[in-house]
Order: structure tokens, then sequence, then C-alpha cells
């Protein structure tokens, strides 16, 4: 099969026929793919509709696409809702977070702010690093041909974050080894439809962290793996999920032979 660029549309109306492309996408189209009038490609918007076009005006600067069809929303997963609480980690190991966890399916990211965090943005910088992350999560979608963009909720003390608990069925929290395993959590969870994933900062969780989450609904598990950096545990995580809930979907929709 011929490789199809894709693209992130920001606002595409009703009855639109015609759009126009931002700088880099129009650079990407014209100057590195090469592509000329007649070339089509794909587009998602922020509404997780899908669309077919064909360049128009081959303009590096902005570019210009027709609306050949599409439109339509694409499918509810059948599966699960899945978030990740991830404690801040130091230098650019958010942004490898949020790629990885995005490719893997992830539907909500919430940035905390714990006891042994080293990443402590205040207000004047976080509005930086959210455009960097926000478009980071939609070039991760891009390039893995997701149509439904996560959610990026505001950096998040760890004593809001307890309240969020209750929006969900199931709240993990990535632990020591003497906590359940995460198979047996998720098998005694199974009818769980949204879940939260807890990963801590490089420094670990404080017992007082892990006392209050539990208080709060968390359950701790430890993983079949060996000791993860926080920048790998939630990608792991996310990835056990995932595998478990979707053999689940499965069973639920595999006729029984007898």
């Amino acid at each position: 099969m011929s490789f199809v660029p894709r693209f992130f549309l920001p606002s595409v109306a009703q009855g639109q026929t015609e759009i126009a492309l931002d700088e880099s996408a129009s650079h990407y189209l014209v100057r590195v793919l090469r592509m000329t009038a007649g070339g089509r490609f794909t587009g998602f918007d922020a509404q997780e509709r899908r669309y077919e076009l064909v360049l128009k005006r081959a303009d590096p600067f902005q570019a210009v696409a027709q609306i050949i069809s599409g439109g339509e929303k694409s499918p509810a997963d059948p599966g699960i809702l899945m978030a990740i609480g991830q404690s801040l980690p130091k230098a650019a190991k958010m942004d490898w977070i949020l790629r990885q966890c995005t490719e893997l399916g992830v539907n909500r990211f919430i940035p905390l702010v714990t006891q042994r965090s080293i990443s402590r943005p205040d207000a004047s910088r976080y509005g930086h690093k959210k455009g960097r992350w926000e478009k980071i999560i939609v070039e991760a979608c891009r390039q893995c041909g997701r149509n439904d963009i996560p959610a990026l909720d505001p950096v998040t003390k760890w004593e809001k974050a307890l309240g969020l608990f209750a929006e969900f069925d199931l709240v993990l929290m990535a632990y020591e080894k003497n906590a359940p395993t995460l198979k047996t959590v998720l098998e005694s969870a199974s009818l769980a439809k949204k879940v939260m994933v807890l990963i801590g900062p490089e420094g670990g969780w404080t017992k007082d962290e892990v006392r209050e989450a539990e208080q709060h609904g968390a359950v701790s598990v430890h993983l079949p793996t060996p000791l993860l950096r926080t920048e790998t545990a939630g990608g792991a995580v996310a990835a056990m999920i995932r595998l478990f809930f979707s053999h689940r979907t499965e069973n639920e929709t595999t006729p029984n032979s007898e």
C-alpha cells in the first residue's frame, strides 16, 4: 500500500469544501513530500472526523486543499477510557510520555504535582508547556492513525487529584512489589469502563500519598516487570490494560460455540 500523508485540521465548518492548511502542513506537503496539485492525503479534526482531501494549490506557505469525502465521526471505541495521572518528571521526559501513551490508546492525561515531583511549573510557564504538549499529542495521533485526540488536564496538585478518583470505575497506583499484581486487580474489576493509572515521579510515591490514594479508593498494584523508570511505566501499564480489556471485549462478542 502506498504512503498516504495525514494531517490534523483544526477547524472544518459544516458544508465546507476547501481548507487552507497551516504553514507547517503546507511546508511538509510541498517541500518535504514534493506533493503537487492533484495529490491526495487524509485529515482529521478535533471532533474525531476523518476527511479525504486533494491538494488544489501547492503553496509551501499556505497550501489549499479540496475536501472530496468524509466528515463522518469515527466509531466509538467499545473498550475502555483510560487516563494517566503522571507525576511531572524532569527535563523533557513528559514529551516522551505523552507521545508514547497516545500511541498506546490513552484517552486523557493528568499532569500531577506530587511530593517528590522535580518539575513544578508555575502558572506563567504552564501556558508554554501546555501548548507544546498539545502539539505533541496531536502529532502522535497523526502518526499512529488516531482520530480521537486525548484530553490534556491542567497541571494538578495531588490534593485536587484525589477528588478526581470518583470519575473512574477503577484507579490503579503503580507501587511496590508487595502490592497485588496488576492482572489480579484487573480480573477483579473486569467490568470497569473508565480506568485511571497513577504513575509516580523519579523518587517514587511517599507513604502518605499511597495511604491517601487508597483512602480515596485507589488500588496499589505491582507490575510483572523489573523496576521501570517513570517515563516507561505509564506506557507499559497502558499496553497491559489495553491487552486485558481487548480480550474481554473479544470474549463478549464471540458467539458461544456450544
